[in-house]
């Protein structure tokens, strides 16, 4: 198939639509959230609409519409814009980089602490450009673009650095994860059969399903139930929760009984062992909470971004999450090591033509990727070690979250710490002031992990199974996607602050969220020693991990997937949607006991149904709040 123009301009359409609509719904409308989590809102909605209107167009006036693969290539594209926007990379990155000019004051004394440790070229420095971004721009001033301009051109070219490296990853598990490992990807299965029509039919399959109806209508009618109240308030809402949350004691923490339709719906297509193991870690971890209540113990310095609702269990998670990543690269060895014979030595036997990238690309575009990212992290101040183990730490984190989101069909997830905890606490008073402020600074492109480019990558990855394209055509649509998202999204974000006052904006990024990174750098400096507790924890939850995935592998009957333990904890967002896995754990696991695989295939288009008709639901109250409710909307999505 040649290049598909139309399907390109249309996704580029897309991605400017999901970028420019994802920060106003979240800023200015306080409406539901477009770009959170791996497979966001606005992708779902716009998708949907669109394979009706072109089944539509197929059925009714008998045009040739768009093909699956187009609808393929502009589902990719939008997919990867919306991983950019809002908690993504680019707002959180404006916010970040001018703060401590803009926060710095007698009392926290940032003009000494950390301006002066801050190079020049790495954010603004003009005070009335910081100024008016926060507070609104007079009447009739330009807004000044100048100031932003030397910090945005290097740190963009920092983060498509990473974005490339990220797709080399991506590009050289793809063969591992899809064809040798067969994972579920769940959080695909929903796109997939919206695109991909049965031959002679111009609608999806599901629709011809009384089940996928029945689905739809349970979600899409509590949620327009719920917009109904908005004009009528006397009507009471039907709540998201079953009831209050249930408490194990008074010093564990409470399960919330939330049930969100679409993690319901998405959780039905991952593996029974992989869904028991998300809401079986979480319980675990919760009374392991509890235990060290009890027993008042804690772990000095509380890092806001380590999770778990305490240190050691965050900790304890991360050296999992290392586990993890160690094992699967070793799973992988067989295919990493074709892929340096292909690219060093030219091993005509081993076919590349039709992957993301060819193996030499991928070899030397990772490499120059690494030293590029390397170079510019020792420029912006940090040393030789502290780039090192900030680089390894990301990398985990990165390549952990893609592999859990991708086995585990999480919509929301988010690694244990990030890895300026792991820098700071690990050397401590041995990385230079110099370092520690440019690892804050990078708050900016690494901090929540709630939607990132990585996952959006391997998303894409999947999907091109069922385009007729070849992959180096979705890698170019990939890349195009990113960087327009990127600079739309940045540009967006200061128009946004100068028309309405960043800080107006109310919430955690523009406000004290940007200013963590530096109170939390400022800390690490003032360590006297490394975080000797923090990195015991670690070790135990490596080794508790070693031994999950040993009796995995060795023993058949072992119900524990090693999965669950990285992002099974008691946290943020696990804690909102644990008990949704559950539900859906628990009424798969009573269909395949019940009826089997067949019964389970009968089964699916009800789920497909409850994710369709929520997030349909959900995007028409969004279309309520833009018309009836600017600036006082209703988030239903994303909190």
């Amino acid at each position: 198939m040649k290049f598909p123009l139309r399907a390109f301009l249309i996704g580029l359409f897309f991605v400017l639509l999901i970028n420019i609509g994802a920060p106003y719904s979240m800023f200015v409308l306080k409406s539901s959230q477009w770009a959170i989590s791996y497979l966001p809102l606005s992708v779902v909605f716009l998708l949907t609409a669109l394979v009706f209107i072109n089944s539509l167009l197929k059925s009714s006036l008998k045009i040739a519409a768009l093909s699956s693969s187009e609808l393929g290539i502009i589902f990719v594209m939008a997919m990867v814009g919306a991983s950019i926007p809002t908690w993504g990379t680019s707002t959180y990155l404006i916010a970040v980089i001018a703060a401590p000019k803009f926060f710095a004051s007698p009392e926290n004394q940032w003009d000494f602490k950390v301006l002066q440790h801050a190079k020049d070229w790495l954010m603004p420095r003009d005070d009335i450009a910081l100024k008016w971004f926060y507070n609104g721009i007079p009447a009739g001033e330009p807004i000044p673009w100048g100031a932003w301009i030397a910090p945005l051109f290097w740190w963009i070219s920092l983060v498509i650095a990473i974005f490339f490296l990220c797709h080399c990853i991506v590009s050289a598990l793809r063969k591992q994860w899809v064809e040798h490992e067969r994972l579920s990807y769940a959080l695909m299965e929903v796109p997939r059969q919206l695109i991909e029509l049965p031959q002679g039919s111009n609608w999806p399959g599901f629709v011809r399903r009384t089940p996928f109806w029945i689905g739809f209508a349970v979600p899409f009618l509590m949620v327009t139930w719920n917009i109904v109240t908005y004009f009528t308030p006397a009507l009471p809402p039907i709540p998201r929760d079953l009831s209050d949350p249930i408490s194990l004691g008074r010093d564990f923490p409470a399960i919330n009984t939330n049930i969100n339709w679409a993690i319901v719906g998405f959780t039905y297509f991952v593996n029974l062992d992989v869904s028991f193991s998300l809401w079986f870690f979480n319980i675990l971890t919760m009374l392991q909470m509890g235990t060290f209540n009890q027993f008042g113990y804690s772990l000095p310095g509380i890092d806001v971004y380590t999770l778990g609702g305490h240190p050691a269990i965050g900790w304890q998670s991360f050296g999992a999450m290392t586990v993890l990543v160690i094992n699967l690269t070793w799973m992988a060895r067989g295919h990493l090591g074709e892929i340096w014979r292909k690219a060093i030595h030219g091993d005509n036997e081993i076919d590349d033509r039709n992957e993301l990238m060819s193996y030499r690309s991928i070899v030397i575009g990772a490499g120059t990727a690494l030293t590029y990212i390397a170079f510019w992290l020792y420029t912006a101040g940090m040393s030789i070690p502290t780039i090192t183990l900030f680089i390894i730490a990301t990398l985990i984190l990165y390549t952990g979250i893609t592999r859990i989101v991708m086995e585990g069909g999480l919509l929301f997830s988010r690694g244990p710490l990030i890895a300026q905890s792991f820098v700071g606490y690990t050397l401590g008073p041995y990385a230079s002031a110099d370092s520690h402020i440019a690892l804050g600074l990078s708050y900016g492109w690494h901090h929540e992990l709630k939607g990132f480019f990585m996952v959006a990558s391997a998303n894409s990855a999947k999907i091109t199974d069922y385009l007729s394209i070849n992959r180096r055509s979705v890698t170019f649509c990939i890349f195009i996607a990113a960087i327009v998202a990127l600079l739309t999204s940045m540009a967006f974000i200061l128009y946004m602050g100068y028309s309405y006052g960043a800080y107006n904006y109310g919430g955690w990024i523009f406000g004290y969220g940007s200013q963590v990174p530096f109170v939390e750098s400022l800390r690490k400096i003032a360590l006297t020693s490394p975080d000797w507790s923090r990195l015991m924890h670690m070790v135990i939850g490596g080794g508790i991990m070693g031994s999950i995935t040993f009796l995995r592998y060795r023993f058949s009957w072992w119900p524990l997937h090693p999965i669950g333990m990285p992002v099974g904890i008691c946290s943020y967002p696990m804690t909102i949607i644990v008990f949704s896995i559950f539900v859906s754990w628990l009424t798969k696991w009573a269909i395949m006991r019940s009826g089997g695989i067949s019964l389970y295939q009968k089964a699916q288009p009800f789920f497909i149904g409850l994710i369709l008709g929520y997030f349909s639901a959900i995007g028409c109250s969004f279309l309520v709040d833009l018309i009836f409710f600017p600036g006082n909307g209703h988030s239903l999505y994303g909190n």
